[in-house]
């Protein structure tokens, strides 16, 4: 959706520095900042948790399981929540993979997202697919889909290829 009008007072609004869009009435100035997101590499008997998209963006593509952070909520609270809702799996985060820019792209409206990733390990490896996941699967190192979701995905998968062991 694009805006078009201010929030605050109604009146039109004009893109500015950054894509942002301020008020031409009162100056309120509507902040196109990052979203954030929470994912996770999950390991179970040295295998990674990949997730088939049921929902655009991306329908029908793999994925690591995740989604975005409620108001308030810590980002590793938000990253247990997702992964649970989405395939049942109570986790364990070991270690932070790191954090990635990217685009959320839906239709004729985009936004920007920042994905914190996580390292983490489940305990069991029974598998739901629930949520907005049509599919859940563990795959090994050399298995890994080449048609993975989001750009910020891809490359944190491609850094954990490095040091996965």
């Amino acid at each position: 959706m694009a805006y078009k009008y201010c929030s605050m007072c109604g009146a039109s609004l004009k893109k500015v520095q950054n894509g942002n869009l301020a008020c031409v009435k009162c100056d309120f100035v509507n902040y196109r900042n990052p979203r954030p997101t929470a994912t996770a590499l999950v390991l179970y008997k040295n295998k990674l948790l990949l997730t088939k998209r049921a929902k655009a963006p991306f329908k029908g593509w793999w994925d690591l399981p995740g989604g975005f952070i409620d108001r308030g909520e810590r980002s590793e609270d938000a990253t247990i929540r997702e992964i649970k809702e989405e395939t049942g799996l109570n986790i364990k985060i070991k270690d932070i993979l790191g954090i990635y820019p990217d685009e959320y792209i839906y239709g004729s409206d985009s936004f920007h997202t920042l994905c914190i990733i996580y390292i983490a390990t489940s305990k069991s490896g029974s598998l739901k697919a629930l949520d907005d996941v049509c599919e859940s699967n563990w795959f090994a190192k050399k298995d890994i889909p080449k048609k993975i979701a989001f750009k910020s995905n891809q490359l944190a998968i491609k850094e954990f290829l490095k040091i996965w062991k």
